[in-house]
């Protein structure tokens, strides 16, 4: 399917000075009947798959140049844009409850899996979906979908958003938790996201490119909020269940993230194959860095390509 056109991306080169590869467009019927659409590049047999999430304000076309980057090195890559966002508008800014986002994901993994059997399947979560990557790659992860089979060969972290620096107003959660006792139909009021174009990059072209974006979500639901603080609580108990190898890519300037305590959660984990590099200077959106961006991809290369060696 032809890509749905947005906003035009800057990172519209590779560092060659060649076209980025352009994805697929494919969709999924999610359990409850939805459409969901996700980004897709096709990389050389037998190669490890990455599944990239993306954060609460943004969509798959934000990691589209990471993603042929990727691509070049034989990686598959599937970039999902999360129901109510991107190129999903139906209930933009709305999620019922965090089970949904998860069944979500297993439905686009167990998709993966079938389509790429043998291949090593990498969870790459940014962001606010960190949350929902650390709680998936639990040993002990209990699917909301008992027939959910999928196994991961690790978990890549891009600024994990598990513990951060801006939040709604302590006024703005007293209101929510008002409507959610009163069990009122207002929980699908929207409330503003304190975030903003800044926090992401400083490169000229990106803001300006985030400024205009048609799809980037600056509201969301009383609904999609709470089903945020459960992500949240589980997210942060999920670190001492992780085993799997597990790479957390995080930036040094980052204006949104806890980077300190985010260290902490990393410390506690219980893989014994873990690393976390922090790259000096660069804002929350590290796909956004001109600096740091040809280190960055290589450094996902790398460890994606370790979780299945294959000859590129």
């Amino acid at each position: 399917m032809k890509e749905p056109e947005t906003n035009p991306f800057p990172g519209a080169l590779t560092q060659s000075g060649s076209a980025i590869k352009r994805p697929v467009i494919e969709r999924l019927r999610s359990q409850d009947g939805m459409q969901l659409g996700y980004r897709f590049w096709e990389g050389k047999p037998g190669a490890p798959v990455a599944v990239y999430l993306h954060g609460i304000e943004g969509h798959g076309q934000w990691f589209e140049k990471t993603a042929a980057a990727l691509n070049e090195r034989g990686i598959t890559v599937y970039a999902a844009d999360r129901r109510g966002s991107g190129m999903n508008p139906r209930e933009r800014g709305h999620l019922s409850r965090d089970r949904v986002f998860l069944s979500d994901i297993e439905g686009l993994l167990r998709r993966v899996s079938a389509q790429h059997p043998g291949c090593a399947i990498v969870l790459l979560a940014s962001c606010w979906s960190a949350k929902a990557g650390a709680i998936l790659a639990r040993r002990d992860y209990k699917p909301v979908d008992p027939a959910f089979k999928t196994a991961l060969a690790g978990l890549v972290l891009i600024c994990p958003a598990l513990y951060t620096k801006v939040d709604i107003s302590l006024l703005t959660k007293l209101r929510i938790a008002w409507q959610l006792l009163q069990a009122s139909d207002r929980l699908l009021t929207y409330w503003p996201l304190p975030l903003s174009p800044a926090m992401y990059t400083n490169e000229p072209d990106y803001l300006q490119f985030l400024e205009k974006d048609p799809l980037r979500l600056k509201e969301v639901t009383a609904s999609f909020l709470i089903a945020t603080l459960f992500l949240s609580l589980r997210a942060k108990r999920a670190g001492k269940f992780i085993s799997l190898p597990v790479l957390i890519v995080q930036s040094g300037a980052d204006q949104i993230v806890d980077i300190e305590r985010v260290g902490e959660w990393y410390a506690g984990m219980a893989s014994e194959n873990k690393t976390m590099r922090i790259f000096p200077d660069a804002f929350h959106s590290i796909d956004f860095d001109r600096t740091w961006f040809k280190e960055y991809t290589h450094l996902l290369s790398e460890w994606l390509l370790a979780r299945s060696p294959i000859t590129v």
